[in-house]
């Protein structure tokens, strides 16, 4: 299910740069980012009736919950392919070492 977005480049450098720093990858970078800002704007910041903010953040908690998500969190903590997996010339390796 890969998905591309599109950033200016000074942003995909810093995201390169801290995915390197981090040992993680791009897309945990993002979904970090992504969960921070999510954390910044909490029920707190928009609501000061205390049970939308309630509501609000028992919302924001099942959220976190949904299978898919979960999914797709462990995914982006696992590692990727090795290089050496990738090259095209190992292709042929793959496909006769399978039953």
């Amino acid at each position: 299910m890969p998905s591309s977005v599109t950033v200016d480049d000074a942003l995909r450098r810093k995201i390169k740069k801290l995915a390197a720093e981090l040992d993680t990858t791009q897309g945990e970078i993002v979904s970090r980012a992504i969960e921070l800002f999510e954390k910044t704007l909490s029920a707190e910041s928009y609501s000061p009736d205390p049970e939308a903010r309630r509501l609000i953040s028992e919302a924001a908690k099942r959220r976190q919950d949904i299978p898919w998500r979960k999914k797709v969190r462990e995914a982006l903590r696992k590692p990727g392919p090795h290089i050496e997996d990738l090259r095209i010339s190992r292709w042929s390796e793959v496909v006769e070492n399978k039953p």
